[in-house]
């Protein structure tokens, strides 16, 4: 957790520094101050640091981070510094696992306690900087691009409805209607978004970051691609933090969070109905399988979002309110999209992905089917 130096110059270093343990320890804490500081103004926020705390550190060390980023956020208030609500929000879902760090913290002793916060200290130094998604403390309270619309609140709850009734039922063709039916109310609110700017006028993209976990967190990032791509959304998976960052208008972020996490979840129980799967030879092809499928599911369900999304903006451009107007406003929101893009991942590669399992591939085209979107679909997915 230390770089690497070898174990003894790191014991021998402890050991000097424990001649005084309180003097050490609250050196500590005031140095994880600082780099919790520097880590804020380069983009990353409470949840975010935790998340990757959970991918580099033990247990002890992530309950030590945790503990520190809570103690941040309750000194920040204590001194009535401007907090984002979004902010709050992270550090309040953080808060039960920092107590029970805490609640155990003074029975471990000295030495582990500073080993565990030097590799803490070790892991926020080296973090890079990253695309805002939240104002840091003490910064302006609105959006960090500017802000844009969001899904209204009775829609967003009638689109939830009818995405949980896809999941639960066992019978396709309800869960197609039910989540067809969710597109649809999806896909007309971003049109009447839409129309409501003009070509000079279309306001600023956000960035939000989606995490994706393991097993096969590639072939759930590229579900959440494809979802994205046909929701006029850019999007960058970082395997090593675990996570999509997506940049789009804050409607169609609400939408990919909504339908991602609802396709993610049938997608799960469609994939899990074949069970094991074995070769002719009897031996284990389960996970080639599977991760196969939710490319073949995310592929499929892709196509059929895109195609879906096309269908109803050609509508809406045909009507009197529409013509001549919402297809500048969406090319501007584009050129938007790719700038910020550009401007956040400089040096972006592209990747692929390659599939080891035909069958897999197959199966998860074919349910994706299952799951069709026929009626006008735009903007959905999940967190």
């Amino acid at each position: 957790m230390i770089g690497r130096a070898p174990p003894t110059v790191v014991a021998q270093a402890l050991d000097r520094l424990l001649v005084a343990p309180a003097i050490a320890l609250e050196v500590l804490d005031d140095r994880l101050g600082g780099e919790l500081a520097a880590c804020f103004a380069r983009g990353w926020t409470p949840a975010d640091l935790v998340q990757v705390g959970g991918r580099r550190l033990d247990e002890d060390g992530v309950g030590q981070l945790t503990a520190a980023v809570v103690a941040d956020g309750r000194q920040r208030r204590r001194r009535r510094e401007d907090l984002h609500q979004r902010w709050r929000d992270q550090l309040e879902d953080l808060v039960p696992g920092a107590d029970a760090h805490q609640a155990q913290d003074h029975r471990r002793p000295s030495r582990d306690r500073l080993l565990n916060g030097l590799g803490v200290l070790w892991l926020l130094g080296g973090l890079p900087e990253l695309p805002a998604t939240i104002p840091p403390p003490g910064s302006a309270l609105g959006d960090p691009t500017g802000g844009s619309s969001r899904l209204d609140p009775r829609m967003t709850a009638r689109v939830r409805a009818l995405l949980a009734k896809a999941e639960s039922t066992t019978f396709e063709d309800e869960a197609e209607a039910f989540t067809a039916k969710a597109q649809e109310l999806i896909a007309r609110h971003a049109i009447d978004e839409a129309l409501l700017h003009e070509v000079d006028d279309v306001g600023d993209p956000s960035v939000r970051r989606l995490v994706v976990d393991d097993p096969y967190a590639d072939a759930k990032a590229s579900l959440i691609a494809s979802v994205a791509g046909a929701n006029r959304c850019r999007v960058v998976y970082s395997p090593d933090f675990g996570w999509v960052t997506a940049i789009a208008y804050d409607h169609d972020l609400d939408a990919v969070e909504l339908l991602a996490t609802s396709l993610l979840t049938q997608a799960t129980a469609a994939m899990t109905r074949h069970g094991p799967v074995r070769d002719a030879s009897g031996r284990s092809r389960t996970r080639s399988f599977r991760r196969s499928f939710l490319f073949g599911f995310g592929h499929r369900i892709g196509e059929r979002l895109r195609a879906a999304t096309d269908q109803e903006v050609a509508a809406s451009a045909s009507t009197e309110a529409g013509e001549g107007r919402l297809l500048p406003v969406l090319a501007a929101r584009e050129q938007r999209l790719d700038d910020a893009q550009a401007a956040a991942f400089p040096d972006l590669v592209n990747r692929r992905s390659t599939i080891s399992n035909g069958h897999g591939w197959r199966a998860g085209q074919a349910a994706a089917e299952l799951a069709d979107l026929d009626l006008p679909a735009p903007h959905l997915p999940p967190r």
